[in-house]
């Protein structure tokens, strides 16, 4: 499940992950990139994964569709969580993805996050 969480800025999508991921949830976030793109080149996201049950097959070709179809139009991540398989990949997406900054941030550390994704 994916909950959208407002940020208080208009060029970056926030959200909450709670549990598996399926197509509602990345049609959910896919609407919101259209819809923020009419207004921004670039976007930034804020993912706050507490419990990650997996993805849907369906919903993980859309993500990746998704993904490769708006490649260029993001260049800030903030990745919080505290699984650490998750902080142990960021320095590695930083080097496969170079167009976008990521970074990961420890549950604890959310305001940081934040502020550091508006930035």
């Amino acid at each position: 499940m994916l909950e959208i969480l407002s940020l208080d800025a208009d060029n970056v999508i926030g959200c909450a992950v709670d549990g598996k991921i399926n197509n509602e949830d990345i049609e959910k976030i896919s609407n919101i990139i259209d819809e923020k793109l009419k207004t921004h080149d670039k976007l930034r996201v804020y993912v706050e994964v507490n419990n990650l049950d997996g993805i849907s097959l369906d919903a993980l070709f859309k993500d990746l569709k998704l993904g490769f179809k708006h490649f260029n139009h993001f260049d800030k991540k903030a990745v919080v969580t505290d699984k650490a398989w998750m902080k142990n990949i960021t320095p590695v997406i930083n080097k496969i993805f170079s167009n976008i900054e990521v970074k990961c941030f420890c549950l604890e550390d959310k305001d940081e996050a934040v502020q550091w994704v508006k930035r």
